[in-house]
């Protein structure tokens, strides 16, 4: 008789690339969450690598299986009726399933309320400052090229049209200057807010290094993303648009046990002297 499916012993797949910023935000929570109070950790959550650098995102059985937007992170597995395609709905799935610490009555509202103001901001437009004069009018997508194919079965070259449909809506606008500018004055509002929400808490300037809400409350689903989140913004030459408090607080918490489980000492940018990303086997796991 099959075991009944709870809580304790759910298991999910976590879709993933090390140095998507996206993904990131997915495995600190799942790092953090076990941390929390009262948290029922699942049995196992499974990191699969996703190249997408080779386009492993791409693929037929990827994008009409997993997430049809193309992107990591994504999560299947568990109750899921379906898979979860992002990492604020990861995010928020694991806090009210799993870890409801993460997500405390009293902050519920601020915390969505951010995350969902965050995540609305494209990543692009924060996260590389020497995009072509060309990708300024239109960054391209490689589904274009996919699509020229005459051998793709009428299922995937349904898959692609719909990525590309999303692509063309999102990140294909992420360098144009007008974009680019909206993304850095929202990013600037938000962390002046964030700033203001850790002053309330006591938080601000404290050392240790205390959680937006403060330590009494602990990790939240908000810091989750925004760690990773400062942490790229400043390692991508846009530290001007962080506060000084919050990069002090990110370069703090950086050095703490579960980032280090997150990212292994690496920065939150690839490079390649760094060797190549399928290499880095102490980061295709939890």
């Amino acid at each position: 008789m099959a075991e009944a499916l709870t809580l304790d012993n759910a298991e999910y797949s976590l879709y993933s690339a090390p140095f998507s910023l996206y993904s990131m935000m997915a495995r600190h929570t799942a790092q953090l969450g076990p941390t929390t109070a009262n948290a029922r950790p699942p049995k196992q959550i499974a990191l699969r690598f996703v190249h997408h650098k080779k386009d492993e995102n791409l693929g037929e059985g990827y994008l009409v299986h997993v997430n049809p937007k193309g992107q990591v992170p994504a999560m299947t597995g568990g109750a899921l009726e379906r898979p979860l395609t992002d990492s604020i709905s990861i995010t928020l799935y694991l806090a009210e399933t799993h870890y409801p610490a993460m997500l405390p009555a009293a902050h519920a509202a601020v915390i969505r309320g951010l995350l969902g103001r965050i995540h609305a901001i494209h990543g692009l437009s924060f996260t590389n400052k020497n995009p072509t004069k060309e990708m300024t009018q239109h960054n391209p997508s490689p589904v274009e090229e996919i699509l020229k194919r005459t051998d793709l079965s009428p299922k995937y070259r349904k898959a692609l049209e719909g990525k590309l449909k999303f692509h063309n809506e999102n990140n294909a606008l992420a360098f144009q200057p007008a974009v680019v500018a909206k993304a850095h004055a929202d990013l600037q509002t938000i962390f002046a807010e964030i700033t203001e929400h850790r002053k309330r808490s006591g938080a601000h300037d404290q050392e240790p290094p205390v959680w937006t809400f403060g330590n009494d409350v602990g990790p939240t689903a908000l810091d989750s993303h925004l760690l990773p989140l400062v942490l790229r913004c400043v390692e991508a030459g846009n530290a001007e648009l962080v506060p000084p408090e919050l990069q002090r607080w990110a370069a703090a918490m950086a050095k703490g046990p579960i980032w280090q489980k997150v990212m292994h000492g690496r920065p939150t940018l690839w490079d390649p002297s760094m060797g190549p990303v399928e290499d880095m086997q102490e980061m295709m796991s939890l």
